[in-house]
């Protein structure tokens, strides 16, 4: 077997999160306002529940100075293997992330698509705070593999399905930009658009993490049957959350 390095840089934000049951309650004062940063991507005043970024040690209050944040391994192995049969003999290292690449911010998404007047860009549930990493973090991991062919294959193959998602993801955005919604959404819509589309031509792109929405979770038969499903959107910079580059050392 071989360790080979690798650096994922996040193109968006960022979202993994533990279980719900580890989220922090402001109304059972486990966290207090004076702790939370303001941001124009976060509702701070309307803020009761955070739900953290994985890190070492005990989750009895919201402490972001004293956190240890990592990257599961398990979830850049997730995120390779999906779909292939080489899983068994991948093994990956926890990703340490420093705290200042570590944000707090509400999760935004293109909601209520259904009705063309309510349609728009906005916080999923303003009282929600989630711990994510920045887009344009550097991040340093190990892959223990075979040897680098089995490393390279495996990106190759994540990659392309990738760009599946990305190529899905796309002709159900220019479907919604068509639809008569308010001018500032049909802009918006454009800007995703126009963000994305490079993705499809970058060969070391991969999707990783949760919250971001059907078409990038997975590949479907028949795209153009998905109709009015919400878009998850990193608001910085107008990307859905989850892009991130992979490149061996």
């Amino acid at each position: 077997m071989e360790t080979i390095a690798y650096q994922l840089t996040t193109c968006s934000g960022l979202i993994v999160s533990p279980r719900s049951a580890l989220a922090f309650y402001r109304d059972l004062d486990e966290f207090s306002l004076e702790k939370v940063e303001d941001s124009e991507y976060l509702a701070k005043n309307r803020l009761k529940v955070i739900y953290p970024f994985y890190q070492y040690g005990i989750y009895t209050a919201y402490n972001p100075e004293g956190a240890a944040y990592y990257l599961p391994g398990s979830s850049v192995k997730g995120a390779l293997c999906r779909g292939t049969s080489v899983e068994g003999g991948l093994m990956s290292d926890d990703i340490l992330i420093p705290g200042n690449y570590i944000v707090l911010r509400n999760i935004y998404k293109v909601q209520y698509l259904e009705e063309n007047t309510q349609a728009c860009f906005a916080p999923f549930f303003d009282n929600v705070g989630v711990e994510m990493v920045r887009a344009d973090s550097p991040l340093q991991g190990q892959l223990i593999l075979p040897d680098r062919d089995s490393a390279n294959a495996l990106i190759t193959a994540a990659n392309k399905s990738a760009k599946i998602k990305i190529g899905q993801m796309l002709e159900y955005l220019n479907e919604l930009a068509k639809r008569e919604y308010k001018e500032e959404l049909t802009k918006k819509l454009h800007t995703i658009i126009e963000n994305l589309s490079p993705y499809l031509e970058n060969d070391h792109i991969i999707l990783l993490g949760g919250y971001k929405g059907l078409l990038h979770s997975m590949e479907i038969k028949d795209p153009s049957a998905v109709t009015n499903s919400g878009v998850f959107i990193d608001p910085e910079k107008d990307l859905p959350y989850g892009l991130a580059e992979i490149v061996l050392k």
